[in-house]
C-alpha cells in the first residue's frame, strides 16, 4: 500500500515523490510559484572535486587516487568534471589517463588568461586532450592585486579576445570564461569581449564566497542580458560563509546551466559549493533533474573522506552519520517503522544508513515514550509492571555510556520480561 493510501492526510500537508524517494511541504510551492521564464528544468553537476578539492590544506592526492574517483563519479552519471592545472605535468598525465581508460566526461583545466604566459597554458590544456579550456582571469582591483596586479587597468578586450582567438585556432572544443563580479562595470566588458570572441560558456564567481544569494540571482541574469540566450552560464560558488549551496541553488534558479561543486566540500579555505547537498536540493526540492544516481552520494562521500584524509562531520547534511540517526523524543514514529514523519528525503534514497541509538531522553515516560514504544513493537504490554524495571536498567546503562543502541535496548527488555 503507497504512502498516499495510507495516509491520505498527509497530502494536505505534503508533495509526495512518485517514487516515495522524498516529501516536500505543499507550502514551498506555493511560496516558489511557477519556474521562472528561461530557467531550465535540468542542471549539469560538473565536478571539481578533482581539481578544487585538491587545493584543501593537507591534502595529496595522486593519479591513482583521482582515477578511483573519477570512475565513481562517471559510473554515477556525471558528465563533466575540471580536473586540474595545465602546468602541472601530473595534471596533464591524469588527463590522459582517463582518456586511456575510456573516459567518457568532458573534462576541463583551469587556464588561467590572466598570466603573462597565458597562450602556452591554454596550448598544454588543448594538447592534453581536454574538452573544456576553462579561462579563468581577474580585473577588479582586490584579485588582480592578490594573483596578478600587473594587469591592474589592463586591455580587458584585447586579452580576452586574444586567448578565447588563440584558444579556438588551435582546437579547443570548447571555452568558458570567468572573472570575478566585484564590478559591474567590468564584468560587463568582460562578458561583451567573451560573447563577441566566441566563447561557449561564461561562469559566474564567486571567488571569495561571500556573496548572499540575491547577488548569485541577479549576476546570472545580468550575464545572460549582456551574453544573450546562446551562451551558456555556469556558477562556481565558495562557502565561507557556509552560503555555497544555497548560493548555487539562487544562480540555476536564475538560468545557470552547469553548477560546480566538490564532494565533502573540499577546496580552497571552507571548500566549495558539496555535491552531496546540491543535488538532493535540486532534484527533490525544485525539480530540477541532474541525471545522477543519487544512491551513491553518501557512498562517494565515504569514498572522498578515505581518499582524502579528510573525514565527514557526523551532523554533516545528507552524509552524515546523523542525518539518519534517531534518539530522544523522535524515536517513537521510527520504531514504529514511519520514516516519513521526520525523514524529508528517505535514507536509502542517497545511499545513508538508518540508526538509533537510547541516550537520557529516550527515558522519558508516558504512552508515546520510545521505551515504551519498543515495548509495544516487540509485542509485549508495555502497562506491565516489569516496565519499570526495564527503565532503572537502561537508566543505569545510558548514565554509564552516554547513548546504547536499539539491540541493547532489547535485550534489556527481553531479561525483564523473561
Amino acid at each position: 500500500m503507497s504512502l498516499r493510501e495510507q495516509h491520505p492526510d498527509l497530502l494536505k500537508e505534503v508533495d509526495i515523490d512518485e517514487q516515495e524517494r522524498w516529501m516536500t511541504p505543499l507550502v514551498n510551492k506555493v511560496a516558489m510559484g511557477h519556474r521562472p521564464q528561461g530557467v531550465m528544468d535540468r542542471c549539469i553537476i560538473r565536478d571539481d572535486t578533482l581539481r578544487s578539492g585538491i587545493n584543501t590544506p593537507g591534502v595529496y592526492a595522486n593519479n591513482s587516487i583521482k582515477m578511483v574517483l573519477a570512475e565513481k563519479l562517471e559510473a554515477m552519471g556525471v558528465v563533466e568534471a575540471e580536473v586540474g592545472y595545465p602546468t602541472i605535468p601530473e595534471h596533464i598525465e591524469f588527463v590522459k589517463m582517463l582518456r586511456n581508460a575510456g573516459s567518457k566526461m568532458e573534462l576541463g583545466l583551469h587556464t588561467r588568461y590572466y598570466d603573462p604566459d597565458y597562450r602556452t597554458e591554454i596550448q598544454k590544456t588543448i594538447d592534453s586532450g581536454a574538452d573544456l579550456v576553462n579561462l579563468v582571469g581577474y580585473w577588479g582591483y582586490i584579485m588582480t592585486n592578490a594573483l596578478c596586479p600587473q594587469n591592474w587597468n589592463g586591455d580587458i578586450e584585447g586579452r580576452i579576445g586574444d586567448a578565447v582567438s588563440h584558444a579556438r585556432q588551435s582546437g579547443a572544443r570548447k571555452i568558458a570564461v570567468g572573472t570575478d563580479y566585484h564590478r559591474l562595470d567590468l564584468v560587463a566588458r568582460v562578458v561583451r569581449a567573451a560573447k563577441d570572441a566566441g566563447a561557449d560558456r561564461i561562469v559566474v564567481y564567486d571567488v571569495r564566497g561571500w556573496f548572499v544569494p540575491e547577488t548569485m540571482a541577479f549576476l546570472v541574469r545580468y550575464v545572460r542580458a549582456l551574453a544573450g540566450p546562446d551562451i551558456e552560464i555556469g556558477v562556481h560558488c565558495h562557502d565561507d560563509y557556509g552560503l555555497a549551496t544555497i548560493n548555487s541553488i539562487e544562480a540555476i534558479r536564475a538560468g545557470a546551466l552547469t553548477c560546480d561543486v566538490t564532494i565533502n566540500s573540499t577546496g580552497h579555505r571552507c571548500g566549495n559549493a558539496a555535491f552531496e547537498q546540491v543535488v538532493p536540493v535540486l532534484e527533490s526540492l525544485y525539480n530540477i533533474r541532474t541525471g545522477l544516481d543519487m544512491t551513491q552520494l553518501t557512498p562517494l562521500s565515504e569514498m572522498v573522506a578515505e581518499l582524502y584524509k579528510f573525514p565527514i562531520a557526523r551532523n554533516r547534511p545528507v552524509t552524515g552519520p546523523h542525518m539518519y540517526s534517531y534518539g530522544g523524543s523522535h524515536l517513537g514514529g521510527i520504531l514504529r517503522g514511519q520514516w516519513y514523519f521526520w525523514e524529508n528525503i528517505k535514507a536509502e534514497t542517497v545511499g545513508n544508513r538508518r540508526s538509533v541509538s537510547f541516550g537520557s531522553t529516550s527515558l522519558r515516560r508516558g504512552k508515546t515514550a520510545p521505551v515504551t514504544v519498543k515495548i509495544e513493537s516487540m509485542g509485549l504490554n508495555p502497562e506491565s509492571a516489569n516496565i519499570e524495571r526495564v527503565f532503572e536498567k537502561l537508566e543505569k546503562l545510558i548514565y554509564e555510556k552516554v547513548e546504547i543502541g536499539e539491540r541493547e535496548v532489547e535485550a534489556v527488555i527481553h531479561e525483564i520480561y523473561g
